[in-house]
């Protein structure tokens, strides 16, 4: 008997191919079959060219008695216009070919025969750089695989229908339908039948529903109440909900079916058949929907058909595989509780709801921030770096920001239009709920903590990160020196160099080295690195003549700040993958991630990290609001001069930073006494020579940032406190200090055998 071959029902293609990549594909197919090809009319836009192939078949039989023969008639189907950027689609030519028994077999579309999964992925992507004959040779290899039982990777799981030719998207939590199923978690409205509400997203185009909730005993009345009152809105009104009743129909619990029915359902007839094949009771849900048709406002409605599998679905926690469809149903098409037109029936594909687990996962970034975080700053560097958070999962924040939209905010801001004049950090909150609409986030945000709530330190007792995105110099030395973080993971990023530097200071194990203590160590650099030495410099500048102390990091909240936004997304997207990284394996040390812009002739980005020791901490002994903070070696470096000097005093010059607002003195780094100094075993004169060049050169390097803080000797055989001569020379300083502008306190520290010993005056 001859075979029934699909190609036989297709009419020769009546014009020129004129394609030339398709041509030369063309001949290639003829030189591998040794035959001329025949081309057919395929439709849309199509050819179709059918050939044998050669199938290498088992020499023991065929797994299960699979009819797969060793020639096998298949199609291959070209795009007259898009071939090779799209890649050909291949189809069966036999009507009786077992396609029921596979997997990786597509749904027939339109009548045609199923077409092969061919490559695991994007087809056109794989044919990007292979040749026709590359795919006959897959095709024979996935024939033979068939015949072998080898085509499901995991033969222990079930492999799903490969669905195409969607009209449209249904959203929904597969475990959520699933327990309708299994739990009876909805109320079944007739045998093996529930309801669910949906939402549709739009009316226009693409059909898009989004799950909303099962219909229950408990939620029946008050679900069609608040259905009604969306209705009652006028047509124009923005807020208004467009919800429709959805259905979920499923078989008898031993009704397992193992088959695959490649045609789905297009019409009303072919439902009928479907559930017929798959053992599903529709009749009562067509009562239904024919006699309580007005329930929904809209002809179009989702519904979902629950078919169970012999093994548990590849991607899914049970044998339960849901078909996704949608009806069009209108008054003239039901009449006495029965479907009487032949309705036209599409294909939804399912999309499950993003969830913060399913975003990490996706995102590649297994984070887990059980503890609250705290954000402050929201601006455009804060809101980029809130987000890239928030889409890797991580939605335990709580966003500071007193601050509202504005319109030129929007060039480099992530918000939108729609959000001006919105608090910030309300509306970053509420885009990352809409992210994950089924999931309860614990995003928190508001302006600002209540009054003195900030210095308390149950605030943040369960909090594992702060994060400073403020820009704020001020804020920057509040949290600082804030007791109650004590604790905490603290973080703060800002921009400099006129947007191109990007500088996130990250704190070290139990907050040493602090954020301030990090940036100073950062201006200290400028003696070795000429980048940091120049980028000081060219700020202190750019400053006004006559405020000669300038603030290294700026914000951007302004019309006049020139800045683009590619420059402000940069240094976020760093900052970002810098900061995951630290979540997820916290370095103990403090760590300083710059992100420079090179925006000359051509337009480059660098990235560098410096590790940094924690600094050693004193307290004045004199006056003890005062915190001593010396950068790592330094100590070293003065027992080293005081073990050499032996008995006698020596000393040298302290410069680094005074900071009033945190009560800090930073120690960068010790000049050591000039040469022209005088000592004894009870005395030290500090010298002059050279002493005021070095200082003005580490100024000038540090473009202002670094200078002259106090002094220090020895005192090798003690006392451990000040001397008449010592008290007479801070009497001195002081009077000379007070007259700086600014001025400064007089820092003087003693070294004796039992240790260093500073005071502030």
């Amino acid at each position: 008997m001859e075979m029934e071959k699909f190609s036989d029902s297709l009419t020769i293609f009546a014009n020129d191919v004129e394609n030339p990549v398709l041509q030369d594909s063309l001949k290639s197919l003829e030189r591998l079959i040794g035959d001329k090809v025949r081309i057919l009319d395929w439709g849309n836009g199509c050819i179709a060219i059918p050939i044998e192939i050669n199938v290498d078949l088992p020499s023991l039989g065929n797994f299960e008695n699979l009819d797969i023969r060793e020639a096998e008639p298949i199609i291959i189907v070209f795009d007259l216009i898009n071939y090779p950027v799209l890649a050909p689609r291949v189809y069966t030519d036999r009507i009786n070919f077992p396609k029921n028994n596979l997997a990786h077999l597509y749904v027939a579309v339109n009548n045609r025969p199923p077409a092969f999964c061919y490559v695991r992925g994007n087809a056109d992507e794989w044919y990007a750089n292979k040749r026709i004959e590359d795919i006959v040779i897959r095709i024979s290899n996935w024939l033979r695989d068939a015949a072998t039982g080898d085509l499901t990777e995991n033969g222990e799981q079930y492999e799903p229908l490969r669905l195409e030719g969607y009209s449209g998207s249904i959203i929904y939590d597969y475990d959520t339908i699933l327990s309708v199923i299994t739990s009876k978690a909805a109320f079944e409205f007739g045998d093996k039948f529930s309801i669910v509400l949906f939402e549709r997203l739009n009316l226009t185009g693409r059909h898009t529903y989004k799950f909303v909730k099962l219909i229950t005993h408990k939620n029946t009345l008050t679900t069609i109440k608040e259905v009604d009152e969306e209705r009652k809105k006028g047509t124009e009104d923005v807020t208004r909900k467009k919800y429709h009743f959805g259905y979920i129909l499923w078989n008898e619990e031993g009704d397992l079916k193992s088959e695959y029915e490649v045609n789905i359902p297009r019409s009303w007839e072919e439902f009928k058949l479907f559930c017929e094949f798959y053992c599903i009771n529709y009749e009562e849900f067509e009562k239904f929907i024919a006699t309580c048709n007005e329930l929904n406002e809209y002809v179009y409605f989702p519904v979902i058909i629950g078919i169970r599998r012999p093994s548990q679905l590849i991607g899914y926690s049970s044998n339960i595989e849901f078909i996704n469809l949608q009806f069009k149903l209108d008054s003239g098409d039901v009449k006495d509780g029965k479907v009487v037109n032949n309705i036209s029936v599409d294909l939804l594909s399912h999309n499950q709801p993003l969830t913060p687990k399913l975003a990490s996962h996706i995102s590649g970034r297994r984070i887990d921030l059980d503890n609250s975080n705290v954000v402050f700053g929201c601006g455009a560097i804060g809101s980029k770096i809130i987000m890239h958070l928030a889409r890797s999962g991580q939605t335990n924040l709580t966003l500071i920001d007193p601050d509202y939209i504005s319109p030129h905010n929007l060039v480099r801001h992530v918000l939108y239009g729609d959000e001006v004049g919105k608090n910030k950090a309300e509306a970053l909150a509420e885009k990352i709920r809409m992210i994950y609409p089924f999931e309860q986030t614990n995003v928190l945000n508001g302006p600002s903590f209540k009054k003195g709530l900030i210095d308390k330190k149950e605030t943040f007792e369960k909090c594992d990160w702060v994060l400073d995105f403020t820009a704020s110099e001020a804020f920057f030395n509040k949290l600082a020196a804030l007791k109650s973080l004590d604790g905490c993971k603290v973080v703060s990023a800002s921009i400099s160099d006129f947007g191109n530097l990007g500088i996130m200071y990250k704190e070290g194990e139990d907050r040493n080295p602090r954020i301030d203590d990090l940036q100073v160590y950062l201006y200290s650099l400028s003696a070795s690195d000429e980048n940091i030495k120049n980028w000081l410099q060219n700020e202190r500048l750019a400053a006004s003549s006559n405020n000669l102390t300038i603030q290294v990091g700026v914000g951007c909240n302004s019309e006049t700040t020139i800045l683009s936004d590619d420059k402000i997304s940069s240094h976020a997207s760093y900052f970002s993958g810098a900061l995951k990284k630290e979540m997820a394996k916290f370095s103990i040390k403090g760590r300083i991630y710059l992100n420079r812009i090179l925006d000359e002739e051509d337009y480059r980005i660098e990235t560098k990290v410096i590790s940094v020791n924690p600094f050693d901490t004193f307290k004045a002994v004199n006056d003890s609001k005062w915190s001593i903070r010396f950068k790592s070696g330094i100590i070293e470096q003065l027992t080293k001069e005081f073990s050499v000097a032996g008995k006698s005093e020596t000393g040298g010059v302290f410069v680094g930073v005074f900071n009033y607002k945190t009560n800090t003195i930073h120690i960068t780094d010790s000049i050591k006494a000039p040469i022209d100094s005088k000592s004894s075993s009870t005395l030290f004169i500090r010298g002059q020579s050279g002493l005021s060049k070095k200082i003005s050169e580490i100024e000038s390097s540090t473009g202002g940032q670094i200078g002259y803080i106090g002094e220090w000797h020895t005192h090798p055989d003690g006392p451990n406190f000040l001397s008449q001569q010592d008290m007479t020379s801070v009497k001195k300083h002081k009077e000379e200090c007070s007259k700086l502008q600014p001025p400064l306190p007089v820092f003087l520290s003693i070294i004796t055998p039992d240790g260093i010993f500073p005071h502030v005056f």
